[in-house]
């Protein structure tokens, strides 16, 4: 009997603690524009996988959606995707009580909302739009330098204006970035600095904390931060640590694959430089992506005299692609001390990079 009552205070505990949140969804499709297949997914989810599929009836679809606390949530026309590829995403946070106003309107989605912590990111990116926007609108695309230097700008002056104005959104976009991480993504190593000195204790019951926690110590190689040792396999299939062939030295990590031909483009373009600065201490290893077996790697690499030592993760046995944010290729730049200085796919601006380094 004491089991039995003690189950069901559990089972109480268990149910105010995933007390729900619920918003209403209000969607309105303008004339002209006939999205295929709406769906509401929570980020970091795949949309094929989610049931929330509104239908759309005169130009108008409504509907509520629920989860234990504030999320981040998107929605997209998922026929345009599997059409096209790729589709534009709005974005809204679940928040208790809120009306979630979305317009499609050709190739836009409006999104607007009730919600306090859904209006505070929208007072950000207002203010951001009368900062940089005049600044934009004049620029000429061509000079990419220029354009490189404003973006630069504004991703800085967003890092400070979320250090300066916390808000949930930021850990919900942390928490995606790096559940959808990516190599290129050079903001992941200053927003964790801003995470770890501004928001762990902002918002401390709400479970993205743990998903940030857990995920930027599950091996992420995130620019900036340290170059993750791993284990990988040689082309003879002899297990061994990466660690091994990078510690202590400048290295480019070169991520490819026998079945990408830009793969093996970038890592073509990579010898001259190592055949340059090899003897001036640069050091280079290359990981291949490669399914069943290391046959049509080993090809290549003789194919084009690749003079390093050559790696492969076969059917992901190491999740090594997962952990560099990449399915085939990517560049790291590691420094002596073992921080990744640099990331790109461009083999042009490793060069100078390199240069910075070495000189001409």
């Amino acid at each position: 009997m004491k089991h039995i009552i003690l189950t069901l205070i559990l089972a109480i505990v268990a149910m105010s603690v995933q007390a729900q949140v619920k918003c209403k969804v209000i969607g309105t499709v303008a004339e002209g524009t006939t999205p295929k297949e709406l769906v509401i997914y929570h980020d970091g989810e795949d949309p094929k996988n989610s049931s929330l599929r509104p239908e759309i009836k005169d130009g108008h679809f409504e509907c509520e959606v629920e989860d234990a606390q504030i999320e981040m949530y998107k929605i997209l026309d998922f026929g345009e995707l599997l059409e096209k590829g790729t589709t534009e995403i709005g974005e809204f946070f679940v928040e208790d009580g809120a009306t979630i106003n979305i317009l499609f309107d050709g190739d836009e989605i409006i999104v607007s909302s009730t919600g306090k912590e859904f209006q505070s990111k929208q007072t950000m990116q207002k203010a951001a739009e009368d900062k940089f926007s005049s600044a934009f609108e004049s620029l000429d695309e061509s000079d990419s330098v220029k354009v490189s230097a404003l973006e630069q700008e504004l991703a800085q002056w967003t890092l400070d204006y979320y250090a300066a104005h916390p808000m949930l959104g930021f850990l919900l976009e942390l928490s995606g970035r790096l559940q959808g991480f990516y190599f290129i993504d050079t903001e992941l190593a200053p927003m964790l600095d801003i995470y770890h000195q501004k928001y762990e204790n902002f918002y401390p019951n709400h479970s993205v904390h743990r998903r940030i926690v857990e995920l930027e110590n599950s091996g992420l190689q995130i620019c900036g931060r340290k170059y993750n040792d791993y284990n990988i396999r040689t082309m003879d299939g002899e297990k061994v640590s990466a660690s091994d062939y990078y510690k202590g030295r400048l290295t480019i990590v070169v991520c490819w694959a026998s079945w990408c031909a830009p793969c093996i483009r970038h890592a073509c373009e990579i010898i001259p430089l190592y055949e340059k600065y090899h003897e001036r201490g640069l050091n280079v290893i290359s990981i291949a992506h490669e399914f069943k077996s290391t046959d049509d790697m080993r090809k290549i690499v003789e194919r084009y005299k690749f003079p390093w030592q050559c790696f492969a993760d076969v059917d992901d046995e190491f999740g090594v692609f997962k952990m560099h944010g990449t399915s085939n290729s990517a560049l790291f730049l590691v420094n002596c001390d073992g921080i990744i200085i640099a990331v790109s796919n461009n083999v042009n601006e490793l060069k100078m990079k390199l240069v910075e380094f070495f000189g001409e």
